[in-house]
């Protein structure tokens, strides 16, 4: 009995700390290129679960509730995007509730 529920209360656990899955408006294989590289940065435990996204110096506003986030880019707009952990996010945009932030710069649209 306790390892049935042990090993129930870890698969909750485990499964409940994956990280939103970030889907740019794209087609194919492009519109995921954004979700791997936040999932890596993820496991490296760069960020958390619900990071702040940042395109081009403003912050994204999303609804962290929600499992799978549509970003308003595609892949061929995106220049750079890099990570800053939770105590570098929170110096720079003042966020209470932050588990890191995605910073992306895109190409600007005329």
């Amino acid at each position: 009995m306790k390892r049935i529920l042990f090993a129930f209360s870890s698969t909750i656990i485990l499964g409940c700390s994956n990280p939103k899955i970030f889907i740019l408006k794209d087609s194919n294989e492009n519109k995921y290129y954004a979700s791997e590289l936040i999932n890596n940065a993820f496991e490296k435990d760069q960020i958390d679960e619900s990071p702040l996204i940042v395109i081009n110096g403003i912050p994204f506003k999303y609804n962290k509730q929600q499992d799978t986030i549509l970003l308003p880019l595609k892949k061929s707009e995106i220049i750079n995007l890099d990570f800053l952990n939770k105590n570098s996010s929170r110096i720079i945009y003042n966020e209470k509730e932050n588990d890191g932030a995605v910073i992306i710069t895109a190409k600007i649209k005329n």
